[in-house]
């Protein structure tokens, strides 16, 4: 009986060993991008990067991915990101953690949180930036629908300019 207790053992901790390797094989086998200018993965537990989720931001796009076994990878071009918005809760802030919410008119993606990162308020300014090179290079123009409130009659609207 004791040496059979014994074999469960050392059975379990080569698989818990396995189960370790085959997971740090997989976070070391995502490469980012070759022009990629800022990557970070989401971090977990007290701020470390235990995470399938990979960021990436290029010249044009960014990159989220996602999976172990299975991956997704999403893209954005930086020219469809109309906001940039910077959130912390506390527990993010007690590691000197961020997520950084993007809102874009890309009809997959929407909305687009890049979550638990490193000095996320320097990578929405990176991104704020690169997504205004973008969209004078493409000649990109936003705009926006200013509403005015109260009854509107026509002369109201000829006076504005």
């Amino acid at each position: 009986m004791e040496t059979l207790l014994r074999w469960i053992a050392i059975a379990l901790l080569v698989l818990i060993a396995i189960a370790i390797l085959v997971i740090i094989i997989a976070i070391k086998s995502a490469k980012p991008h070759d022009d990629a200018t800022w990557h970070d993965r989401k971090r977990t537990f007290l701020g470390l990067p235990w995470s399938f989720t990979l960021y990436e931001l290029t010249g044009d796009r960014i990159f989220i991915q996602n999976g172990f076994l299975s991956m997704k990878e999403e893209e954005i071009r930086l020219y469809r990101v109309m906001d940039v918005t910077f959130t912390a809760s506390l527990g993010q802030r007690l590691f000197h953690l961020g997520s950084v919410t993007l809102e874009t008119s890309d009809k997959t993606a929407g909305r687009i949180t890049i979550e638990s990162i490193k000095d996320p308020r320097r990578v929405k300014e990176l991104i704020a930036a690169k997504v205004e090179q973008q969209r004078d290079q493409k000649r990109v123009i936003n705009r926006e629908i200013m509403a005015v409130e109260g009854p509107v009659d026509d002369d109201e609207l000829d006076s504005i300019s």
